[in-house]
């Protein structure tokens, strides 16, 4: 009799039983379904971005819940085997490599072996002193204002089919430099060369170079055992791909003589940096810190703050903070980017650089956003009256750089067309003195109306931020082109540039580049259309004595002296 009393007791706890399982099996079999549904559809997408092995291709990991829980790729790694992908396939990170970089200093600051608010050349005495203190945060952020090396070369005529490079070039190439592109703190310019220099400050306090150093205060730790910065060229690295470039001829190998790492010279697979997610994605990970580290904010001088922190972006994207950075050289894109609040990452890396890395990955982060989450995010309602767009009409040039845009309305819309583009974008108001490209609303122009700054209008990318100022062209300049003809050197760069007249118009040759034309816009000054400006300088009898240059708008007042 007791026991079926018991048993008759025990009937509304066994009943409550078998609903929790029941619920918990239909929400199991709920996620599965989704998950199996997600799957299916990042399989599709990919396929319909490469649908044959004879092609190079491109991986992608997604990390949900602390677990890889999908891995797929297409395509090639090796386009002369038709070697395809697999589930440990190394792969260049290139500036993605930057955000490791920055946790070495990180590691570093931990262990109180420096402070980012140590001033550089406290470890790096060679380099000039810029009439301000420019701290290691500054390298971190990109606010240095040091000149981007790449630039450098290219304004040298580099022969990079020839020629290669490594960190000591870059470092001496850089003690030469006179000047930087503006105060520290006061802007954000994104410039590779901040992250050889925080590899050079890694190696003078650790004692070590930063592949040795990685080895065995990340990767060993982390259990990344196929992560590494490359220290030899010519050394052999079983299952890595092979980048390639898109012609109208086909696919060539892309094949590179340089070994620079810091701002980039990073491998990994995706099984590694599914586990590096960790770091920015769960506070009881042993090395949350560094996740931090990487993605503390700062303020500029003017107190705005930084979209860019120490080697990732930080930016909104449909209500969710994310952590980002991407990756590109001339065969490869990569992406990696961390939503914590879905507790997700994303990694795509593509052998190709006809593959959008950054696109596909916002696609299959689509598939994880909370529909009703996205329609609660504050709308974009703002409403220029008519007429009001008028005052932003202009030309307008990019700081330290001949690229124009101009801005004109079009059928009542703003649209806006750069000087290397091939048609205007439409623009839609997002506030009273910005807005967003229809095609692409991370890309942002914000106008600017301080007297007191030669900017104009910021062209925002997501964090990344290019500078404008606005100009009035003269349709005849330069009445008299044989003032600039003859010889100019670059003690900065150690290279002569040659200027003649040829059919008309002045022609610039420097070492493997030939008869660029130089197109006037201002009184003494002209630009090649590459994104490059020479503006001359006048003695006091109006006689031509030099020029300075600026290209791409991280490098300025590169000075050449003219010398005969």
């Amino acid at each position: 009799m007791r026991s079926k009393t018991v048993i008759k007791m025990l009937h509304p706890f066994i009943n409550n039983l078998r609903r929790y399982i029941l619920l918990f099996a239909l929400c199991l079999n709920s996620y599965c379904y989704g998950q199996v549904t997600n799957n299916s559809t990042i399989d599709s997408l990919l396929q319909s971005v490469v649908n044959s092995n004879v092609e190079p291709g491109l991986t992608v990991g997604l990390v949900k819940n602390g677990d890889l829980i999908y891995h797929n790729s297409v395509g090639s790694v090796n386009l002369e085997y038709g070697i395809p992908y697999n589930d440990s396939t190394i792969f260049d990170l290139a500036s993605v490599t930057k955000q490791f970089t920055s946790a070495c200093i990180g590691i570093l600051e931990h262990k109180r072996m420096l402070s980012v608010n140590d001033d550089v050349r406290k470890y790096i005495p060679e380099l000039a002193f810029y009439q301000d203190t420019i701290r290691i945060k500054h390298l971190l952020n990109h606010t240095s204002g040091i000149r981007n090396h790449n630039v450098l070369l290219d304004l040298m005529g580099f022969d990079y089919d020839h020629q290669g490079y490594n960190n000591e070039t870059i470092e001496q190439l850089m003690f030469r430099q006179n000047g930087v592109n503006n105060l520290p703190g006061e802007k954000m310019l994104y410039s590779n060369t901040n992250y050889v220099l925080l590899a050079l400050i890694v190696k003078r306090v650790s004692g070590m170079e930063i592949d040795e150093f990685t080895k065995k205060e990340l990767f060993e730790p982390l259990k990344m055992t196929n992560s590494f910065y490359k220290n030899d060229m010519d050394a052999i690295i079983k299952n890595r791909t092979y980048s390639y470039y898109k012609t109208k001829d086909g696919y060539k190998l892309s094949n590179s003589l340089s070994l620079c790492v810091g701002a980039g010279g990073m491998k990994s697979t995706i099984s590694d940096l599914a586990k590096w997610s960790q770091v920015f994605l769960y506070s009881t990970h042993p090395y949350f810190y560094l996740g931090k580290f990487i993605t503390h904010t700062d303020k500029l001088i003017n107190g705005q703050e930084m979209k860019h922190a120490r080697g990732m972006f930080v930016s909104p994207y449909k209500g969710y903070n994310t952590f980002n950075h991407s990756g590109r050289e001339i065969g490869m894109r990569s992406q990696f980017i961390c939503v914590p609040e879905l507790d997700l990452a994303v990694i795509v890396y593509a052998n190709s650089n006809a593959i959008n890395a950054v696109d596909i990955s916002y696609q299959i982060l689509d598939l994880f956003i909370d529909k009703i989450t996205e329609t609660n995010e504050k709308p974009e309602t703002y409403t220029h009256k008519k007429g009001e767009l008028k005052k932003y009409i202009g030309t307008y040039q990019e700081l330290n750089s001949d690229m124009k845009m101009q801005v004109f309305v079009e059928n009542d819309t703003l649209k806006a067309k750069s000087s290397l583009g091939n048609q205007a974008v439409p623009l839609k108001s997002s506030s009273a003195n910005s807005f967003q490209r229809f095609d692409n609303p991370s890309v942002k122009h914000i106008f600017l109306s301080d007297k007191n700054s030669k900017v104009s209008m910021q062209v925002d990318f997501g964090g990344a931020i290019f500078y404008f100022e606005t100009i009035v062209l003269d349709p005849d300049p330069n009445k008299n082109l044989k003032d600039f003809v003859g010889a100019y050197f670059s003690k900065e760069l150690n290279v002569t540039y040659t200027l003649s007249i040829k059919d008309t118009l002045l022609s610039l040759d420097y070492p493997n580049n030939q008869g660029i034309t130089l197109i006037e816009g201002e009184e003494d000054v002209f630009g090649s259309n590459r994104r490059t400006k020479y503006a001359f300088c006048r003695d006091e009898k109006g006689k031509i004595v030099s020029f300075k240059v600026a290209s791409e708008g991280t490098v300025n007042n590169i000075l050449f002296e003219k010398i005969n």
